[in-house]
């Protein structure tokens, strides 16, 4: 077997003989941390999908009241909707109990209560003409959060609010 002799190559030459150690830590070290900014790029991006999510449950929530207001409007001339209640310096709450707006305010808060997170309420304000209603809607930031830690920390809250005319 005859061997080609180039300058540079062959089996003596002692300056290329792979990688050494530390290219190979140096390598690991860079790949480890972009995969470290893959995996917290894709818990950034999980983390505003579900507060999306949960935004738009409340948006739904809140036109489903409003759909039942318009469905029942001498329950909303009545006052069956608007009553003081579960916001903390908002009008509103759970309604006259045994009346039609009463029986679809209960079943909007446990509607809230079944898909918002972190003790979550809403509220109904109907203005004096009975014609602008508001519709505030709170929830904690948490889904763990418990009645008692979320009134003390109540910059965690979302609200949702949104003004229509029926």
């Amino acid at each position: 077997m005859k061997y080609i002799n180039c300058k540079g190559s062959g089996p003596g030459n002692a300056r290329e003989r792979g990688m050494t150690l530390i290219e190979v830590l140096v390598t690991t070290v860079l790949i480890s941390v972009g995969l470290l900014g893959v995996a917290a790029l894709q818990l950034t991006s999980l983390r505003a999908n579900q507060e999306a999510y949960v935004s738009s449950q409340a948006s739904v929530l809140a036109a489903d009241i409003l759909d039942r207001m318009r469905a029942n409007q001498q329950g909303l001339r009545t006052g069956q909707y608007a009553v003081l209640g579960a916001i903390p310096g908002v009008k509103g709450g759970t309604g006259k109990a045994g009346s039609n707006g009463g029986n679809d305010m209960v079943a909007w808060q446990d509607s809230i209560t079944a898909l918002l997170p972190g003790a979550p309420a809403g509220t109904v304000e109907v203005d004096l003409t009975g014609r602008i209603v508001t519709v505030t809607i709170v929830w904690g930031e948490r889904a763990n959060m418990t009645s008692s830690a979320a009134a003390d920390q109540a910059a965690h809250f979302v609200t949702f609010k949104t003004r229509t005319e029926i």
